[in-house]
């Protein structure tokens, strides 16, 4: 199959690559669980996972496309939810090396359901699966700079929507969800892998109804974290999308 290509991914058949700010990037959208594996050249970390889509039911996309930065993909579950899911995973600009700490790359899943039924369970999740030497965390709705330090096996207060791993090698890793979105955020910090579930969509769907919910990750140095405040300022801001 030919492939399509923009100045942000090239798409072959269902997975797609891209490289910015020095990361390997890839996505399978016929695995959306697995959401973007971003790896550094020489990754002493492993491969992080970020901004999966948990549907639980496996299934192809129905339909998918690129457009810019964006790669989008339809799914739509054979289970009796009669589910239809949109995910479009959109890479946004990176950042130039900051004073030789390294490169800003950022990127966000928005997520959409609806059904065909009068009511309907559309519940799905966001996960994540990174490494973390450190875990912090903060609530978006009072502040975006008031990190507080999340002890292994801690759990995650209920108004956490911020989570930022740091790294031994210099690296820190951001995942954010919208406030306005209010998903439920769970957490699991063990043998330096950090994995994070936000819980969409928690109420029942309607016929009609379309639901959506946007969740932030990015990558930047974890020598000087400042740059978290912007990127989660500049998100809370954003106008919501008009379509996925």
């Amino acid at each position: 199959m030919p492939a399509a290509a923009t100045a942000d991914w090239t798409l072959t058949g269902l997975r797609s690559v891209s490289r910015c700010g020095g990361l390997d990037v890839s996505l399978d959208l016929d695995r959306p669980r697995a959401g973007l594996a971003v790896s550094a050249a020489k990754p002493p970390h492993g491969v992080d996972h970020l901004l999966g889509l948990d549907l639980a039911a496996t299934c192809p996309p129905s339909d998918h496309w690129l457009r810019g930065t964006d790669i989008t993909a339809v799914y739509e579950p054979a289970d009796p939810r009669h589910l239809r899911a949109t995910a479009m995973w959109r890479q946004h600009a990176c950042d130039a090396a900051l004073d030789g700490r390294g490169a800003i790359v950022a990127w966000e899943l928005i997520a959409s359901a609806q059904t065909s039924l009068l009511d309907s369970d559309p519940a799905a999740s966001v996960v994540a699966d990174v490494a973390a030497d450190e875990v912090r965390w903060l609530d978006m709705a009072t502040r975006s700079d008031d990190w507080s330090p999340l002890p292994p096996a801690a759990t995650l207060p209920a108004r956490a929507t911020a989570v930022l791993a740091i790294r031994s090698d210099g690296s820190a890793v951001l995942v954010a969800a919208h406030p306005d979105d209010a998903p439920r955020l769970d957490a699991a910090w063990d043998r330096g892998r950090l994995r994070l579930c936000w819980r969409l969509f928690t109420h029942p769907l309607e016929k009609g109804v379309l639901l959506r919910s946007r969740v932030l990750a990015a990558c930047g140095p974890a020598t000087d974290t400042t740059w978290t405040a912007r990127l989660l300022a500049d998100f809370q801001t954003a106008p919501p999308p008009l379509s996925t």
